[in-house]
C-alpha cells in the first residue's frame, strides 16, 4: 500500500517536522523508518494498514535515528540493544505525546513513532467510538456501581485503552478520586492521578495497586491484567469497596470469566466482584467521499476511519450463578443469549447492513 507524501526529505529535522505533521493530518497512529541495504523505508499506520510513505538516503536515515534519540532522551551512543524514549511535540496548537522504539535490526537501528493526542478529546463518547445504544446503556449501568471489576478486552490494538479513558472521563465528572495505573500513561485525564508503572524500579501493576489503595481512592484503573498477582489484587481491591477497570487479553466477553479462574481467581470470588465485560476490535469505515470505490480521501482503500466492533456483557444475578456453580463457557453464553446478549459478529454485520463497514472488512478482522 502506498501513501504518497507531498515533499522530499532533505534534513533530519525537517524530515521529522514534516513526516510527524503529514501523519497527524492523515490521522496515523504510528510512523516506522525502517533502514534497508542502500536506503530506509518510512511507513505509515492508517486506519491499523501499514503503507509504504516515500524513501530516505541510509546517511539520511542515521541522521533521523541520532535526532529522534536526542528528542526522546535516551542514549544516543547504544545501538546495539533496544531503547524506548517519549517526547511531547506541538502540531499546530494541539500536543502530542510521541513514543519512540529503537530497535537494532540487520541493516541498522529502526525506529517507529506512536503518536498519542496528550488529553482525550472533550467530546469523546461511546457513541462516537461506535458503541451501539444497547452498549452504551450497559456501560453506563456497570459505570453507575461503586464497587466492582469491569474489564475491556481483546487483542493489542483493539481500542481497549481508549475505550477505558472513556470511561475513566464521564467518572471523572463525578465527585470522586480517581487513580490509574499505566505502562505507560497515554492520555492525560484532568483530576485523575495518573501513575506510570516504573518496571525498572521494581514496580508492578500489583505493587502499584497495592500502594494505591493507601491514597483514598474511589475508583482504580489498572492499565492491563497481566498475571496471577495483578488479578488477585485487583479482585480484591473490587470487593472491598472500588470500582476497578482493567483490560485482559481474551477474544470474547465470557472468555474473561475462564482467563481469570486460570489465574487463581475463586470462582465465588469472581462471581462476586465482575460487574461487566466489554469485548472488541477495531473495523474500518466506509470512506463516505467515494463509499468504497476508492478516492483521495482515503487513499483509494475505499475506507476511512474506524470504529469499535463489540459485544457487552453485564453480569447478573443468574450468570452470577452459574460462575459460582463453576459451569463452563458454552453455559454462560447459552444464558447471556437468553438475556439478550448479542455477540460481537452479530454487531459487525448490523454495521455491514447499515453501510458502516463492508462485510468483506468484518470477515478480515475475525477471521485473520
Amino acid at each position: 500500500m502506498l501513501y504518497s507524501f507531498p515533499r522530499q526529505f532533505t534534513t533530519a529535522v525537517e524530515t521529522i517536522d514534516s513526516i510527524l505533521s503529514y501523519a497527524i493530518y492523515m490521522r496515523a497512529s504510528d510512523i516506522h523508518f525502517d533502514p534497508q541495504e542502500n536506503d530506509s523505508c518510512a511507513r505509515l499506520r492508517i486506519d491499523g494498514q501499514v503503507g509504504h510513505v516515500g524513501t530516505v538516503p541510509k546517511r539520511l536515515h542515521e541522521e533521523i535515528i541520532a535526532r529522534l534519540k536526542i528528542l526522546s532522551g535516551v542514549r544516543t551512543d547504544i545501538h546495539a540493544i533496544p531503547q524506548d524514549g517519549r517526547w511531547t511535540a506541538s502540531i499546530d496548537d494541539s500536543s502530542y505525546q510521541v513514543r519512540v522504539s529503537f530497535m537494532p535490526t540487520y541493516h541498522g537501528e529502526n525506529a517507529v513513532m506512536r503518536i498519542l493526542p496528550t488529553r482525550v478529546s472533550a467530546d469523546v463518547s461511546f457513541a462516537k467510538l461506535g458503541f451501539t445504544p444497547e452498549h452504551v446503556y450497559s456501560i453506563n449501568n456497570a459505570l453507575r456501581r461503586t464497587s466492582g471489576l469491569i474489564l475491556v478486552t481483546g487483542p493489542t490494538g483493539s481500542g481497549k485503552t481508549t475505550t477505558l479513558h472513556t470511561c475513566l472521563s464521564l467518572k471523572a465528572r463525578e465527585p470522586l478520586s480517581i487513580i490509574t495505573l499505566e505502562d505507560p500513561v497515554e492520555y492525560e485525564i484532568p483530576t485523575v492521578r495518573q501513575i506510570h508503572i516504573r518496571h525498572n524500579y521494581g514496580v508492578t501493576f500489583a505493587s502499584g495497586l497495592r500502594s494505591a489503595l493507601r491514597q483514598d481512592p474511589d475508583v482504580i484503573m489498572v492499565g492491563e491484567i497481566r498475571d496471577a498477582e495483578t488479578a488477585r489484587v485487583a479482585v480484591h481491591t473490587a470487593l472491598t469497596g472500588h470500582l476497578v477497570l482493567s483490560t485482559l487479553h481474551t477474544n470474547s466477553a465470557l472468555e474473561a470469566i475462564p482467563r481469570l479462574i486460570d489465574m487463581g481467581i475463586d470462582h465465588y470470588l469472581l462471581a462476586s466482584t465482575l460487574k461487566c465485560v466489554i469485548a472488541q476490535r477495531l473495523i474500518r469505515a466506509v470512506c463516505h467521499d467515494c463509499f468504497s470505490v476508492g478516492c483521495q480521501a482515503c487513499r483509494n482503500t475505499g475506507y476511512n476511519g474506524r470504529y469499535v466492533m463489540a459485544e457487552v456483557c453485564e453480569i447478573d444475578a443468574g450468570m452470577r450463578s452459574l460462575i459460582t456453580k463453576k459451569e463452563n463457557i458454552s453455559s454462560y453464553l447459552a444464558y447471556a443469549r437468553s438475556q439478550g446478549f448479542r455477540p460481537m459478529d452479530d454487531d459487525g454485520y448490523e454495521k455491514v447492513q447499515w453501510g458502516i463497514t463492508t462485510e468483506e472488512e468484518i470477515t478480515r478482522i475475525l477471521y485473520e
